[in-house]
């Protein structure tokens, strides 16, 4: 059955929780909805992040992924495009909050580990314009900003538990955690990204699962609403399960 994160995902309708925020806010989401663009278009025009500071940062975060589910730490990486998320719920409110400047998304090659999905790593600017921080984000690609796809993997992870409980009850991993996603279709329809988002159209992806060297793939559709918010559909049916 689907589900929706519709109003927790919408531009405006997250600042309701903002009324603290300062009336100097970097951006307010409540305001003019001319001028609110304006903001973000603005943000999206200071210089990148780059250099040692973006490889030390993001470096770091691979770093902490691979400690914490025991994968190959690498010596090397290839840092890809940034990808501006200043739309995503969660990152308007901090931006609105003045908590942090602007974040996006990139994808990390592990150049000398054993051939991997690329690392997802959410790059964060402070508030300050300078100091970065980079967390850890999901492994492959995937069309989902940071808070949808937060939001779809806690209702994807049951579904591969109870394909894994029925085929290997013994097997029992502390936490799951995708090491690969797809993009298998996409509509004819489906918006550009804008700022993180997609405003319209719908797509769907694999998610790939490898618990005690098993393989479980979990296809999702997801469906744009068109205010910042999507819905998603578990194809339970279509799970697989590979020894």
């Amino acid at each position: 059955m689907g589900q929706t994160v519709g109003k927790r995902l919408t531009i405006f309708a997250v600042a309701l929780a903002l009324s603290s925020a300062a009336t100097a806010a970097p951006l307010d989401p409540l305001g003019d909805p001319a001028q609110f663009q304006r903001d973000v278009a603005e943000l999206n025009r200071k210089p990148l992040p780059d250099g040692e500071p973006l490889a030390r940062v993001v470096g770091a975060a691979v770093a902490v992924d691979a400690r914490q589910r025991g994968r190959c730490t690498p010596n090397k990486i290839s840092i890809g495009a940034l990808s501006p998320v200043t739309l995503d719920g969660m990152i308007t409110s901090m931006v609105a909050a003045g908590q942090i400047e602007n974040a996006w998304l990139t994808a990390v090659k592990l150049d000398d580990c054993p051939p991997a999905a690329p690392i997802r790593v959410l790059l964060l600017r402070m508030a300050d314009g300078v100091a970065l921080q980079g967390i850890f984000a999901g492994q492959g690609e995937s069309l989902a900003w940071p808070t949808l796809a937060r939001e779809a993997l806690k209702a994807t992870v049951p579904h591969a538990v109870n394909a894994l409980r029925r085929a290997d009850p013994a097997c029992a991993p502390k936490d799951l955690t995708a090491t690969d996603v797809k993009v298998a279709d996409r509509s004819p329809d489906l918006g550009p990204d804008v700022y993180g988002l997609r405003l319209k159209g719908s797509w769907r992806e694999i998610w790939t699962f490898e618990p005690c060297g098993h393989r479980i793939t979990v296809p999702i559709s997801f469906t744009a609403n068109g205010t910042g918010g999507a819905s998603w559909d578990i194809d339970g049916g279509g799970i697989v399960y590979v020894p």
